[in-house]
């Protein structure tokens, strides 16, 4: 409960921030460089070198991207049984796929189910959702934007490979895997990658609280209302129904359902809006989702632990 009124302080401060100052238009992306370049990777540090790496690891990956599957199938398959404008399809097959799950994944995570599990949502973020962002992320808005360029395989590979928290995601695995000794890693690095770590949860908020946007246009309410039952009720059912079913370990089965039931990825959003796809569609689905998420996650959290 202590966890939950001080990461709804963090979003609430960036709220107000937003709301009663003039703020610098840079400062979120500022903030926004110092989470992804600093904070994240050493969580990953810290964390993923304690994982006993084995064959269970591999459903946090399989949920990841079964959860994009089932939701751009979904969303397509709606779109044009329902006449919707290309640019409505686009914005949901970004936005209804494609899940908050770091920067509000990670902190409530850690919140319901402890900082042992962390490391499960941050395969399930870096190796499914993110990749998930490089390259099918890079593929709806060339397909379904103006925009002429089509994606090139080497942009989107040296993409995924200067991303800071994936680095960190591939040197961390080394290292727990014993291909790197931890004998080379300065003893001093242990404690700056705690105080480093400790930033995430407060910085990821008040970012999301700086950008948080409730915008609602008529015209757009019907795929607004089944973008999000697509993204925060469908998606997390199926990874449920199939982690329910698959021999995988409990605590892995729920961190990856409650992943898979993450709000609309900020990111995803703005890269709709930036390629004019249905812009207050996608606005709105990332500020609603993230509001019916503080009641929602509870719920799944509660389910988790009555089916799984």
């Amino acid at each position: 409960m202590i966890n939950f009124i001080l990461i709804f302080s963090f979003f609430s401060l960036g709220l107000l921030a937003q709301r009663l100052f003039s703020l610098p238009k840079k400062l979120p992306i500022t903030l926004n460089q110092l989470v992804i370049n600093i904070a994240i990777p050493a969580v990953i540090l810290l964390r993923i070198p304690q994982l006993q790496l084995s064959s269970e690891l591999l459903f946090p990956i399989v949920a990841a991207w079964l959860t994009v599957t089932v939701a751009a199938c979904c969303v397509y398959l709606l779109g044009k049984k329902l006449s919707w404008s290309k640019g409505v399809i686009g914005a949901l097959m970004m936005t209804a796929v494609l899940g908050n799950t770091s920067y509000l994944g990670f902190p409530m995570v850690k919140m319901f189910y402890g900082e042992a599990l962390l490391p499960y949502a941050i395969i399930f973020d870096q190796l499914g959702n993110f990749i998930a962002l490089a390259v099918y992320g890079t593929l709806i808005i060339s397909l379904f934007s103006d925009n002429d360029k089509k994606p090139n395989v080497i942009t989107i590979v040296v993409r995924v490979f200067r991303f800071p928290p994936f680095i960190a995601l591939i040197f961390a695995l080394f290292v727990g895997a014993g291909f790197i000794s931890k004998a080379f890693i300065p003893p001093i690095i242990t404690p700056l990658l705690s105080w480093f770590a400790l930033a995430m949860v407060p910085l990821t908020m008040f970012i999301v609280g700086l950008q948080f946007q409730l915008q609602l246009d008529p015209h757009y309410r019907k795929p607004l209302m089944l973008g999000l039952t697509i993204k925060m009720l469908i998606t997390p059912l199926v990874i449920l129904l199939v982690a329910w079913l698959a021999p995988v370990a409990s605590d892995i089965a729920k961190v990856s359902v409650f992943e898979a039931a993450m709000p609309p990825m900020v990111t995803a959003g703005v890269m709709a809006m930036q390629a004019n796809l249905a812009p207050k569609l996608a606005s709105a689905m990332v500020g609603f989702g993230l509001f019916l998420s503080f009641i929602f996650l509870p719920l799944v959290y509660w389910v988790n632990n009555l089916v799984l």
